[in-house]
């Protein structure tokens, strides 16, 4: 909380980017310090400290269940049930959102903004994976390759960020809102990653393995290796459409991609290389 608080002092605007992100070995107490608790602290620190508003940076796993499937779904849908015992880090940022939420009033105004699959400079969860499997033996693709994926250059999901910023305040339509936010480039998780593996000349997979016969393989893997990527939440965002609109963050406070998927696949690659 102190650390917080030396961090926010003189300013008039709290960008909550800050997240305990999934991790195949990640504890599930640390999800609940830094996605919860942390939150929190936030959310004091900026009442206690007069400032205004409060954007925070959520994402598209908040209404992730394990099974259903999205295809170019808006804000309308529910939060999940059952998701907290499949995957910790999903659902501590839908609380941590529920929080920033309700903290939205009078003396701060609050949005959450929901990203999609995030990929740039400084990527530390889906490039990194997929070129350290892709290295291995165990270069392996799962799904029918049909699937769709909403993915968010990093560049976008900041211009996002500041754009809320821009509009956030009691008497706005963005204030207490939840907001998707993609690049509306949607593709197969898989093929599109392939697109950064051909570029550095890295084998693209060649097995492909059905979700029917991956789910409990995957099942079976949780039971004996808790910190294995092989998991059954990994294998519901890449086999079961995931795609949303951000028509309402476009309504809202203008939203639009600055950057080109043709723009952001070269800035990317400089940085990878």
């Amino acid at each position: 909380a102190a650390a917080v608080r030396k961090a926010c002092e003189g300013v008039d605007t709290v960008f909550h980017t800050a997240v305990a992100n999934w991790e195949a070995n990640m504890p599930r107490n640390i999800y609940e310090e830094v996605n919860v608790t942390g939150t929190q602290i936030i959310i004091d620190t900026c009442l206690q400290l007069g400032i205004p508003r409060l954007v925070y940076a959520s994402t598209i796993d908040v209404v992730a269940d394990g099974k259903t499937a999205f295809t170019l779904a808006d804000e309308s849908v529910p939060y999940p049930a059952g998701v907290r015992k499949m995957n910790a880090y999903a659902y501590t940022k839908m609380i941590g959102e529920l929080a920033i939420l309700k903290a939205n009033g009078p003396k701060l105004s609050t949005c959450s903004l929901r990203l999609a699959g995030m990929y740039g400079p400084g990527d530390k969860c889906h490039l990194p994976n997929v070129i350290k499997n892709a290295k291995s033996g165990l270069n392996i693709r799962v799904g029918n390759g049909k699937a769709q994926f909403s993915h968010l250059f990093s560049g976008n999901g900041a211009h996002s960020l500041i754009a809320a910023a821009e509009h956030l305040r009691p008497d706005s339509p963005v204030a207490g809102q939840i907001y998707f936010v993609t690049d509306y480039d949607t593709g197969n998780f898989f093929d599109f990653m392939n697109l950064f593996l051909e570029k550095l000349g890295v084998p693209k997979p060649k097995i492909s393995i059905p979700y029917g016969l991956a789910y409990p393989l995957a099942w079976l893997v949780e039971r004996f290796s808790s910190t294995s990527n092989f998991n059954r939440f990994s294998l519901y965002c890449t086999c079961k459409d995931q795609t949303f609109v951000h028509d309402k963050a476009t309504r809202d406070f203008g939203y639009q991609p600055i950057f080109t998927l043709e723009e952001a696949i070269n800035i990317t690659m400089e940085w990878l290389k």
